[in-house]
């Protein structure tokens, strides 16, 4: 058997590492798009309900776009060529941002590079669970991780920045991560070959079940009740008198949690349509997180609200790869990803324009907004685990 195949820890070891550095460089421009992006917008003039939209389209196109575009890695694409591509695509289109200054030029480039984007993280994922799969690798959450890790440090980067220089450079950042993305996809394994089907097996099947769309549905919506604090959380921050670097540090301790449940918990990916049960506990969390965060607790509790995106996010994304995962024709699995990022850019599009419009009438009680949603999709979580169980006692 090819040495680059099982055989030995130290090949799994350069295996799990070609993944950390893909995982790492792709979230570092996530790490300075997500808290200071808002504020780049904001320094051009632009109103929150105009922020609201140009933070809005982009998530809203890429509804279009993701099931195509994270498609082609099923049928015409190598993944790691496609990922490369994209993220030079996303380079390209965020140097052509830096020069611009009004409203609707902004947006449409914005949208370009959400567009080339919205392939990214699933991609990504599928390169990294594949492996997990193929028995290559052992745990999803500790390659994963590494994503996190180089997102906070990008907080904490960008909080020195703009303290230090403003916001102007921040597309010409967000261009350089890309463009750093792209070289470390490129390095990237690519995903193992799938046995041939024997002669007389049936073809398996290529459609989406119920059962698929709810836990889809479900973990859109919990992860769409963080689009006021992705859109506004930053500028409500520095409205209460936060400091950048206090604000950078907000965001860094959050993805502190977030590591600490991949690093820990990080098997969740593994644990197939049981994942739904973590998409509850997640919604519950965010539920609690956001509903408090209404009330303008202060600093010293917002960290502790912020340290509940170890759960809110966190379990959520492992919960949701998982039932994705194991409810997903084996096929389509990548086109599977596509319809999670779809629905859940549709759901976090829809609130981010909704978002826009409650925080310039009621400010922080935006936050609030957010619980109900977190709720429906606990809802269509346990709606989900019903039909599997009902399902398995037919059977």
């Amino acid at each position: 058997m090819s040495s680059s195949l099982s055989p030995g820890f130290g090949s799994r070891r350069w295996l799990a590492a070609r993944l950390s550095l893909m995982h790492g460089l792709n979230f570092v421009g996530i790490g300075f798009y997500l808290p200071f992006f808002p504020i780049w917008l904001g320094s051009k003039g632009l109103s929150d309900v105009d922020i609201g939209y140009v933070l809005a389209v982009p998530i809203l196109v890429r509804v279009l776009a993701a099931s195509w575009i994270t498609g082609l890695a099923d049928r015409h694409l190598p993944p790691v060529l496609l990922l490369a591509l994209l993220n030079a695509c996303a380079a390209a289109a965020y140097f052509g941002l830096s020069r611009l200054d009004t409203l609707i030029p902004i947006a449409i480039v914005t949208t370009l590079a959400a567009v080339a984007l919205s392939g990214v993280v699933p991609l990504a994922d599928i390169l990294t669970t594949t492996q997990v799969r193929a028995g290559r690798l052992r745990d999803y959450g500790r390659v994963r991780l590494w994503g996190s890790i180089t997102f906070v440090l990008a907080n904490l980067a960008g909080g020195y920045l703009v303290a230090r220089h403003g916001a102007w450079p921040i597309p010409l950042v967000l261009a350089g991560c890309s463009l750093m993305a792209a070289l470390a996809a490129l390095q990237a394994p690519p995903p193992p070959a799938m046995g041939p089907a024997s002669a007389g097996q049936a073809a398996p099947p290529r459609g989406f079940s119920p059962t698929f769309w709810l836990a889809v549905t479900a973990a859109a919506c919990v992860n769409a009740t963080h689009a006021a604090l992705y859109a506004f959380g930053s500028l409500h921050w520095r409205s209460q008198g936060f400091s950048d670097e206090r604000i950078g540090f907000l965001w860094a301790i959050a993805v502190v949690a977030e590591i600490g449940v991949f690093l820990f918990a990080g098997g969740i990916a593994a644990r197939g349509a049981g994942g739904l049960r973590w998409t509850i506990a997640a919604a519950v969390a965010a539920a609690l997180r956001f509903g408090l965060m209404a009330f303008d607790p202060g600093f010293g509790v917002t960290i502790g609200l912020q340290l509940l995106h170890g759960v809110s996010f966190a379990c959520a994304h492992l919960g949701a790869l998982a039932a994705v995962s194991a409810l997903a024709p084996e096929a389509r699995r990548a086109a599977a990803q596509g319809r999670l990022v779809a629905v859940g850019a549709l759901a976090m599009g829809t609130l981010t324009v909704l978002a826009g419009y409650l925080y310039r009438m009621l400010g922080s009680g935006v936050f609030l907004a957010m619980v109900p949603v977190a709720l429906l999709g606990a809802g269509l979580a346990a709606l989900a685990i019903a039909r599997l169980r009902s399902d398995t006692g037919r059977g």
